[in-house]
């Protein structure tokens, strides 16, 4: 039973609505008006005080409120992670996972707060922005706006969050828990809506800054509004991410790393693998095992612990990933595996070679567990088509070449690089960030979060 959702979001009514559904059953789960313009400066007005009597709030308390949320986050493990399941259509066993490092993550900044050091003369201290908006996915509905609010919340902040218009239950799940943890209802805004709801409040000159995750043109539109006012932004967008496989690598281990991130939330994440480079002599083997890994594969509904590829997130995405496959195979490109598909809601995990030169998927993210395939004949060849893509999210390079492993991070241009192991699994205390479109240098994770949330104070005497 879902509970927690009486947690208001001061939603006013409009023309527009926001409706989240189940992507296996199609029905709805959560629907409501979406915030008029009106609303948004509402909320952000009460904000801006909300920030200024929590910035005064000792930051130990902020921590421990932290603490308090992670607890009840645990508590509510169940019907949280079966709420993400329902609107997202997520792995029961990953929904499970999101919770989990939502807690760990909670407690981590609880512990870790904005630091204070020394420099010179100077004691340097990071100092609350203010009023930060925070625009999030579906697709990670908890952990990635946790990220932006856990920091932001220990460091002072009052948050503006615009959930995704298909995630909204989870957020306003999340506020309740947060409101109940001892998190001011005016510095903790939940505002329901779509593009024009996130446009007015990264437009609002009291938003200090923002923080958005989603793809490279959402983002791109949200800096063209908040960049006339100098306003701080912190993105973090598509990825084209590479797996690169060396001939002496361990091939099984490479295969099932490889199916496993490109498969995961069925390709929905934006630090899923996406194209596959392997060396000449290994590219037969390799598409065997990755064959196999795809055949194995079990599509169905994601409640079902059995199931290990779910639906997409809604039949406009499936379509789209149609179309993509239908345009590479009137190209010319050929596919080399396939799975099964999650019935009318989901999509097969789908390996394609033989791209021409100009397919689209050789330039643009597709949400879809949809891989491409190519090899190359020496090492620089091998990083060359790495980066020959516009975005540098992350990488995963299987070799057992020791000295070849240490070069990769120095010749690939990417934020995470990921060796011998899946390029989806980052940890909590290191920073997360994309290089090119990716992203614009203001990571996530650890104590590098505090840099789009804080201003750097140094004083002297």
């Amino acid at each position: 039973m879902i509970t927690r959702l009486s947690a208001t979001s001061h939603v006013s009514p409009a023309s527009s609505e926001v409706v989240s559904r189940d992507p296996w059953s199609g029905e709805v789960v959560f629907n409501c008006r979406a915030a008029t313009a009106d609303a948004v400066a509402e909320a952000v007005a009460r904000a801006v005080g909300g920030a200024q009597r929590w910035s005064r709030v000792a930051v130990e308390e902020r921590a421990s409120v932290l603490r308090r949320f992670a607890g009840l986050l645990e508590q509510d493990a169940v019907d949280m992670a079966d709420l993400i399941v329902r609107e997202v259509g997520k792995l029961q066993v990953d929904a499970e996972g999101e919770v989990a490092w939502t807690a760990a993550s909670a407690r981590w900044y609880a512990d870790h707060p904005p630091p204070e050091e020394r420099a010179g003369g100077a004691l340097v201290a990071r100092r609350p922005l203010g009023v930060i908006a925070a625009v999030t996915p579906w697709n990670v509905p908890l952990v990635t706006p946790a990220w932006k609010w856990l920091p932001a919340l220990v460091a002072g902040n009052a948050i503006v969050w615009k959930p995704s218009e298909l995630a909204t239950a989870t957020a306003l799940r999340a506020r309740g828990l947060l409101l109940e943890a001892g998190v001011p209802e005016d510095a903790l805004e939940v505002l329901p809506g779509g593009p024009a709801t996130a446009r007015s409040l990264c437009a609002d000159e009291r938003v200090a800054g923002v923080h958005f995750t989603g793809s490279e043109a959402a983002g791109r539109a949200l800096l063209l509004v908040a960049a006339p006012r100098f306003g701080r932004c912190a993105l973090e967008m598509s990825g084209l991410n590479p797996a690169i496989v060396f001939a002496d690598a361990d091939l099984d281990r490479a295969a099932r790393c490889i199916a496993d991130c490109g498969t995961a939330l069925a390709g929905q994440k934006c630090t899923s693998t996406r194209r596959v480079l392997v060396e000449e002599p290994a590219l037969d083997a390799l598409a065997d095992r990755l064959g196999e890994r795809f055949r194995d594969l079990r599509p169905g509904d994601p409640a079902d612990r059995a199931t290990t590829l779910g639906p997409l997130i809604g039949p406009a995405a499936a379509a789209r990933a149609r179309d993509a496959v239908a345009t590479s195979r009137a190209g010319g490109a050929r596919i080399v595996a396939q799975s099964a598909s999650a019935g009318d809601a989901g999509f097969p995990a789908t390996l394609l070679t033989s791209l021409a030169a100009d397919d689209p998927l050789r330039g643009e993210e597709l949400f879809a567990p949809v891989l491409t395939l190519d090899s190359f004949a020496s090492e620089e060849g091998a990083w060359s088509s790495a980066n020959a893509v516009p975005y540098g999210l992350s990488a995963a390079v299987y070799s057992r070449d020791g000295e070849r492993l240490a070069r990769a991070g120095e010749r690939l241009q990417a934020g995470v690089v990921a060796l011998n192991r899946r390029g989806d699994d980052v940890e909590l205390e290191a920073p997360f960030a994309g290089f090119k479109r990716s992203g614009n240098g203001f990571p996530e994770g650890g104590h590098w979060a505090y840099s789009a949330v804080t201003n750097l104070q140094a004083v002297y005497g």
